[in-house]
């Protein structure tokens, strides 16, 4: 089997921050004395977490399931009210928030009061969920998150009021553009486009579409979790190819080697060794 690899795969520049982040939580704490803590998965990829957490590092989701100590805020950020509770508790925390997503957090916090703001991304997504719940003077600002075109058709008010419209930096790059053209069609002058996808994100998508030009299938390695790895997935069934997610060499179906020319790419979490194993076993044939 020839393997044709993505030329943009692997990790992002805001993963290879949070992971050095995470290496300074684990120092600071046993410095300290303390217990080392992520808020949530600091990233979206069962193996980078899993060395973490052999190394003592545990996650939580809110400071009542501790009991104090360093802990490291996820690359995709957290909300403010989160963040105030965490320094209420007595920890110390690491700000490993994603540049672009803190980025994302303060469009919001000074945005006009009069605009509305509407977040582009998957509800339940621990981005989506920091982006909308951002305070300006002590409050939470209301936010309206659209996760489908068809969901546009269904907001209402806004009649005559202008929107602030921010994207989650992961979400599909068809779906955005596919809900961003319904809303500034909805409301032409009156919608300013705050951010855009991350530009590694478009970039990976770019490169992921020559490899489709070149190959009868592809294979996306990283965590099941991670949006952005979803979204590569996505976008190769879309264009027409069969596609595979898998997390490990171990995940590889036996069907993969009936094509002689297979694609590989992977998430901004992905470890290079994780992408290696996965390449080494396809070209050798060799099952997980």
């Amino acid at each position: 089997m020839e393997v044709v690899r993505s030329k943009v795969m692997g990790y992002c520049a805001g993963v290879v921050r949070v992971i050095k982040l995470a290496e300074e939580a684990l120092r600071l704490a046993e410095e300290g004395g303390a217990n080392a803590y992520s808020i949530g998965w600091f990233i979206h990829n069962p193996t980078v977490v899993k060395r973490f957490e052999e190394r003592g590092m545990r996650h939580i989701n809110h400071p009542s399931e501790g009991e104090g100590g360093v802990a490291l805020i996820r690359a995709h950020g957290i909300g403010d009210s989160l963040r105030e509770a965490f320094l209420q508790g007595g920890y110390t925390l690491v700000d490993g928030t994603c540049k672009t997503v803190a980025y994302s957090q303060e469009l919001i916090r000074d945005s006009n009061p009069s605009e509305n703001i509407v977040i582009i991304g998957q509800k339940d997504h621990s981005e989506v969920i920091a982006l909308s719940n951002v305070y300006r003077d002590g409050k939470v600002i209301e936010t309206t998150i659209v996760e489908d075109p068809s969901e546009v058709d269904q907001l209402n008010g806004f009649e005559d009021q202008s929107l602030l419209v921010v994207v989650q930096t992961t979400f599909s790059q068809s779906s955005y553009e596919a809900i961003l053209e319904k809303l500034q069609r909805r409301y032409t002058n009156r919608l300013r486009v705050g951010n855009s996808l991350c530009p590694t994100t478009y970039r990976r998508h770019s490169a992921l579409l020559e490899v489709c030009q070149e190959v009868e299938a592809v294979v996306v390695v990283g965590g099941k979790m991670s949006a952005n790895t979803t979204a590569l997935t996505q976008l190769v069934a879309e264009y027409g190819l069969p596609v595979w997610h898998v997390e490990s060499y171990k995940e590889i179906p036996l069907e993969v080697y009936s094509f002689s020319r297979v694609g590989v790419t992977a998430g901004a979490s992905t470890p290079s060794e994780d992408i290696e194993e996965v390449v080494t076993h396809l070209e050798e044939g060799v099952v997980g």
